[in-house]
């Protein structure tokens, strides 16, 4: 299989690097990459952090788009790569953990659209055997075509007026999700919340518990469950807590259609589960053995 990796300014020891998933849709990039330009962790707080581009087999115009960004900001950013053969999410995933320079890593899609607070939000809100979970404001179709750079670039989404009016139009779902609060408001307002739970756009986590789990498991050949819920499962298995971070690391989702859990998915979850494995069947040492050999 032909993959591809490069980086940017390796000499930058970043504190946290956050992976971004990535297949074709450059115009949707775009927009999720500029929401990266104005984070406060570096212009605020004067903090490096790697950009993990995970492309599973995009066309080239994702690189070339990336490599453009790569050279207009002063960040460390990686290039990783993977031809298309299929559904291989999980793979690249794995992969980024492999190649991170830090030792705390965001997971993220292409078409999250972060506040710039976010990167933030996940650095200070760590602490010892804990997952954090953030949640995702929908953009519904017509917000979304609508979008421009011009908009991420003058702040629109975090505007409360905007996400207040846009959910009470019921054009975003989730809008209470894309309000900012103050970290005492946010304590009582998740007293109301369920338990939190992994979601695959949104959580971060230290390294070395990515390792304690061997990492996302390649055996889940479909979209769904393996990004999120199968490794929830296992953090819990090994005794990892799990916390909510919501109304602080918000991201806005782009409208596409809905992508389905596959049946091949549900199946080897429940396969998993029912065995009670604490570690990926295949995961992180069965890919750095491969990536060994070549």
């Amino acid at each position: 299989m032909q993959m591809k990796k490069w980086r940017t300014h390796e000499a930058l020891n970043p504190k946290i690097s956050v992976v971004i998933a990535v297949y074709n849709k450059p115009e949707v990039l775009k927009l999720c990459l500029e929401g990266y330009r104005r984070q406060s962790f570096f212009i605020k707080d004067g903090e490096n952090f790697e950009i993990i581009l995970a492309d599973d087999g995009s066309t080239p115009e994702i690189e070339k788009l990336f490599a453009e960004f790569a050279r207009s900001v002063p960040l460390p950013c990686t290039y990783l790569f993977q031809a298309d053969s299929g559904w291989g999410k999980i793979r690249m995933l794995n992969w980024s953990i492999v190649e991170a320079h830090s030792d705390f890593l965001i997971f993220t899609d292409s078409d999250c659209v972060p506040h710039p607070h976010f990167v933030r939000a996940h650095y200070e809100s760590q602490e010892e055997k804990t997952a954090l979970c953030g949640r995702r404001v929908d953009l519904m179709e017509t917000v979304s075509e609508k979008l421009t750079l011009e908009d991420i670039r003058n702040g629109k989404l975090e505007s409360p007026f905007w996400v207040l009016r846009n959910g009470w139009s019921r054009k975003i779902d989730y809008g209470d999700q894309g309000l900012y609060f103050p970290s005492w408001l946010v304590k009582i307002s998740e007293s109301f919340y369920h338990p939190p739970t992994v979601l695959g756009s949104n959580f971060s986590i230290h390294k070395k518990w990515l390792w304690e789990v061997n990492g996302f498991d390649e055996s889940f050949k479909e979209p769904g469950l393996g990004e999120d819920t199968d490794i929830e499962r296992r953090f819990l298995l090994n005794g990892l807590k799990l916390k909510w971070i919501t109304h602080r690391a918000i991201q806005f989702h782009v409208w596409h259609p809905l992508t389905c859990v596959g049946e091949r998915s549900r199946k080897t979850y429940e396969l998993h589960k029912e065995k009670g494995n604490k570690e990926a069947v295949l995961g992180l040492q069965e890919l750095k053995k491969f990536l060994n050999q070549k």
